[in-house]
This record gives structure tokens, C-alpha cells and sequence, in this order.
């Protein structure tokens, strides 16, 4: 997936691909299917985030063993029903690339303008 933006980050609308609109009621979960898959390597050098819902429910991305990506999506509204429709947009996901950071051990650390009360401190 190539981002041919010039931002940094690539953001996805991820849109269902059901037949026909599934009903979700209050604490059940569906797995709905993007139709989208992605690559093993692709999964080792990035992150996959949910940057907004377009669902009132709880989403959750979930990639299967044959790197189909999919959505769960779980109705948290009490005496209500999460309706998903056919091509309906559900989420828009971020993808970002996994860092390797090197840590540095220190005994020492820098001054601060927070002061010496303790964490966050302002003085006040």
C-alpha cells in the first residue's frame, strides 16, 4: 500500500462487504468482513489503528490467519440496534510504521522547568 499523498500518515476508509444489513443488538458483537486483505510482511512493519468510526458501536480491527482484514464491531448502546448496510463505511483506519526505538539506560536525568516537587509539578 503505497501512500501517494504527500501527508506522512495514510488513512483508509474501510467499508463493509456484506450482502445484505446486519442487526446488532445491545452487548452482541458481529465480525463484519471489509473484503480487504493484506500481506504477512505488510502486518510485520506496520501498526493498525482505528482513526474514526463512523458506527455508533465499539469497532475493533481484526485480521484472520488468511490476512483477511475485518471489523467487530460490539452494540455498547442500551435499548438500541447498531444496523450495518451493505458498502456502508464503518471505519477509517491509521496505518503507521512500526519504529524500532533504542533506549538508552541513564542514572542522570536533564533539568527541568516543572521544578523539583515531583512529576508534573508547576510550583504552585
Amino acid at each position: 500500500m503505497k501512500n501517494t499523498s504527500k501527508q506522512k500518515n495514510f488513512f483508509p476508509k474501510i467499508f463493509c462487504n456484506i450482502n445484505n444489513s446486519i442487526s446488532i443488538d445491545f452487548m452482541n458483537r458481529k465480525l463484519i468482513s471489509t473484503g480487504l486483505y493484506v500481506c504477512s510482511n505488510f502486518i510485520k512493519k506496520y501498526h493498525f489503528f482505528i482513526k474514526k468510526i463512523f458506527v455508533n458501536a465499539f469497532c475493533i480491527i481484526h485480521i484472520q490467519k488468511n490476512m483477511g482484514l475485518k471489523i467487530v464491531i460490539i452494540n455498547i448502546i442500551p435499548e438500541t440496534k447498531t444496523i450495518i448496510n451493505y458498502k456502508e463505511k464503518i471505519v477509517i483506519i491509521d496505518i503507521l510504521p512500526i519504529i524500532n526505538i533504542n533506549w538508552i539506560e541513564s542514572s542522570i536525568l536533564n533539568k527541568s522547568k516543572r521544578g523539583e516537587n515531583c512529576f508534573g509539578s508547576t510550583g504552585i
